[in-house]
């Protein structure tokens, strides 16, 4: 006879499931932190809204003989005829971001320091262009220093340390920040192209930005 008082005896499948709501729970627990680890990193480094840089404080004329000299050594790479290498300081380099055309894209976004051999400055990016398309609507306003490489006619600017209120960016993220060529658009600019094929070399040193023509025979 059968013992009205015993239990039902639970199979695999029943097991089964609550193993599976303990294993979905765990992993709804890991997004929540996730998540809420996302939102904390998301408030501690970036910005609703770009920084307001700094303003380089040159006389129009000055200025419009920048652009004259600068456009000069342009010109006579471009032509492949002989230039003397083309220094410029911090002031002469922000001017020109300020006021070229070509230098648009970094317009507001960055304000360069050159110091010793090291190019460092101030940044206020989207960081939707650094690679960071989770970050779409914020901004990284902080400061950097940059690695500055050229060799065979391509030129690349890339972030190396960013330090955002005090605090250095994490390397989870400096990790993809350190693979974005800043100089990139260039690339689809003919004439800078033109100017950078007849380029031997653009280096930091001594505080100047040195554009060096390849010698012409």
């Amino acid at each position: 006879m059968t013992d009205p008082a015993a239990k039902p005896r639970r199979g695999c499948f029943f097991y089964g499931c609550i193993s599976g709501l303990v294993l979905l729970a765990l992993v709804l627990g890991l997004l929540m932190a996730g998540l809420h680890y996302v939102r904390k990193m998301v408030n501690q480094y970036t910005d609703t809204k770009p920084m307001e840089l700094p303003t380089v404080q040159m006389a129009p004329g000055e200025v419009d003989k920048l652009k004259q000299r600068f456009e000069s050594f342009q010109q006579a790479v471009r032509e492949q005829r002989p230039a003397k290498p083309l220094e410029l300081t911090s002031d002469e380099i922000n001017a020109l971001i300020a006021g070229g055309p070509e230098w648009q894209a970094l317009k507001g976004k960055f304000y360069l320091n050159l110091a010793g051999n090291q190019l460092k400055g101030e940044v206020s990016m989207p960081l939707q262009e650094l690679g960071l398309s989770m970050f779409k609507g914020r901004y990284l306003n902080g400061s950097a220093t940059f690695n500055l490489s050229f060799r065979n006619g391509a030129l690349s600017v890339s972030p190396q340390t960013v330090i955002v209120k005090g605090k250095p960016l994490p390397e989870v993220y400096m990790q993809q920040i350190r693979t974005e060529n800043l100089a990139a658009n260039l690339t689809n600019e003919p004439k800078a192209v033109a100017v950078l094929q007849g380029l031997q070399g653009i280096q930091v040193k001594e505080g100047k930005l040195i554009v060096v023509p390849k010698e012409q025979p």
